[in-house]
């Protein structure tokens, strides 16, 4: 007579082992999740630290960050550097940073974003110079700049009651009622 065969424990048995297939199929594709992050943000350092030291050649100190939107070799720079003349022509600038990111590290750099915060106007303003705007030690383009602003005329905003405004914003209509009718006329 032949063994008998117990079917509910071959059942367990397939059923732990299709679990246990489906266990290290979630720890692989963990671990591959993993590697492609760690890889990713090593590339976005490389191309950062390679923008750096362009700049770096060319005597000027920025401060860079870089993005991947899409997961893949196309990358965004997030350039920031204080106000200066020779990036005024920033979009031929980005034509020479594509080039040396595509030869320097083979990636494709997509896109380039430029900031220029002002931050000696603040000293400026604190020292209480008032008339004179210029600033020792700064690019001629910010002082250029800080020339002009001296003559922008101060605007100002105050509060006003709301009904002062209805009454404005009445009139401001019957202005344009008026207006409207009498070029309707003609």
């Amino acid at each position: 007579m032949p063994a008998q065969i117990d079917l509910p424990a071959v059942a367990l048995f397939g059923v732990l082992g299709v679990a246990a297939l489906a266990l290290l199929a979630l720890i692989a594709y963990i671990v591959l999740l993993k590697r492609r992050a760690a890889r990713s943000r090593q590339k976005l350092a490389v191309v950062s630290s390679v923008l750096v030291d362009y700049f770096r050649k060319t005597g000027v100190d920025v401060a860079v960050g870089s993005v991947s939107l899409q997961d893949n070799d196309r990358f965004t720079a997030f350039v920031e550097s204080e106000p200066m003349k020779q990036f005024r022509l920033s979009h031929i600038i980005e034509i020479a940073l594509r080039d040396h990111v595509q030869k320097t590290c083979g990636l494709q750099l997509e896109k380039v974003f430029w900031r220029f915060p002002i931050k000696v106007a603040a000293q400026a303003n604190a020292g209480g110079s008032g008339g004179d705007k210029r600033i020792e030690g700064a690019d001629d383009y910010i002082n250029e700049g800080l020339v002009h602003y001296k003559d922008l005329p101060k605007s100002e905003a105050t509060e006003i009651p709301w009904e002062k405004f209805e009454e404005a914003a009445i009139l401001d209509t019957a202005k344009t009622e008026d207006s409207t009718s009498s070029a309707n006329s003609k």
